[in-house]
């Protein structure tokens, strides 16, 4: 028989990476992808020396990992409010003080310990290089961040109906305006799951402005190098795709069934990743019209929404869980990537919005929600 913790960690944990591994693709992009393999230890450490020697960027540094704790603290009390899970309050409740504390704890480091991880080596790297100071403020930071959320998830079992700004926000919004059929998914993300979309776009700015900046370095300008940023970008927003799932299975399930042609939901779907990629594709203008041709954005903004509608489209395959998702989705922008580099970028934005068409316009029909097996 399965323990309670083993129960808690697919909950949490589990969910938590696979619902953040756009995410964790743009990290270990950005930590790792961007540097020579024979020069990534010099660099991180160089890194790691930067930060510890200026108080302004360890202040950055600090304040990024504050943001991933806010992620962290965010999707743990989003799980327990979400429709379904009301079983955690009386199991949780049920536990002993001092071993839901344990349990809290387990769950929470589970998920920070990316950053713990970093900040523990940071932490050994400030001993032996004399930065006392420095060393103290990180490992203070890390069992602070271990601790103060702890408080946070014992108050939510305690008051369960306790409601939080966003909830606030969504009723004063309800009151005063009425949201079309396309905005409904953007409206349900920026009021109950800020953090969430923040976090996505943050990162996905992170990339495009990484682009930018070797492209700036290397005194070139090649528009499948601008393609190759956007298609890391994209893949940033795969949570948000899945969470999309989740949406229409939980609350959209009945406009199947109103007078509405497929075609009109068909529209639908593009143009809530058209507004979902929106402010990227205004940061791409910004920073490179005077570089480009009209054609070359379009083709790339093209490019960026035939993918995330495909991916979207692919999970309307009953079986198709998150891990399953992901493989498909990395096969099929390694194929892209080539065509890309070929220079076959209308051919295979072409055969994405065929595939698109096809798989929605005979599956969206016959869709079941999915459900997850054990």
């Amino acid at each position: 028989m399965r323990s309670t913790i083993d129960i808690l960690h697919k909950i949490f944990t589990r969910q938590f990476y696979v619902q953040n591994t756009g995410f964790f693709l743009v990290l270990f992009y950005l930590l790792f992808g961007v540097v020579n393999g024979g020069n990534l230890l010099a660099y991180h450490k160089s890194l790691m020396l930067g930060f510890l020697g200026n108080y302004g960027f360890l202040l950055l540094v600090l304040s990024l990992w504050t943001l991933y704790l806010l992620k962290c603290t965010g999707f743990i009390l989003k799980v327990l409010q979400k429709q379904g899970y009301e079983f955690l309050y009386p199991t949780m409740g049920s536990m002993e003080k001092a071993d839901r504390l344990k349990t809290w704890v387990t769950l929470h480091t589970a998920i920070f310990m990316p950053v713990m991880i970093y900040a523990g080596i940071a932490g050994v790297v400030a001993f032996i290089c004399q930065y006392y100071i420095q060393g103290i403020i990180i490992v203070l930071f890390v069992i602070a961040m271990c601790i103060w959320p702890l408080a946070l998830y014992e108050r939510k079992i305690a008051q369960p109906d306790v409601l939080f700004f966003t909830g606030k926000l969504q009723r004063w919004m309800n009151r005063h305006f009425t949201k079309p059929p396309v905005l409904f998914f953007l409206y349900e993300l920026l009021t109950q799951f800020p953090r969430r979309i923040f976090s996505t776009k943050l990162s996905s700015a992170g990339v495009l402005w990484l682009t930018f900046f070797l492209m700036r370095q290397g005194d070139y300008f090649d528009l499948r190098g601008l393609q190759l940023g956007v298609m890391v970008s994209v893949l940033v927003h795969l949570q948000l795709m899945t969470h999309h799932r989740a949406f229409d299975d939980t609350f959209l399930n009945f406009m199947e069934n109103l007078p509405i042609s497929t075609f009109t939901h068909y529209t639908r779907l593009i143009g809530i990743y058209v507004l979902l990629f929106l402010p990227e594709m205004i940061m791409i203008t910004v920073n490179v019209y005077t570089k480009t041709s009209l054609p070359g954005l379009i083709t790339v903004f093209c490019t960026a929404l035939s993918l995330m509608v495909f991916f979207r489209s692919l999970l309307y395959f009953p079986k198709m869980d998150p891990e399953i998702h992901v493989r498909y989705v990395l096969i099929t922008s390694f194929v892209v990537l080539f065509m890309i580099l070929g220079r076959y970028e209308w051919p295979a934005i072409l055969l994405l919005q065929t595939a698109s068409a096809i798989i929605f316009f005979k599956k969206y029909r016959r869709y079941e929600p999915f459900i997850e097996q054990d």
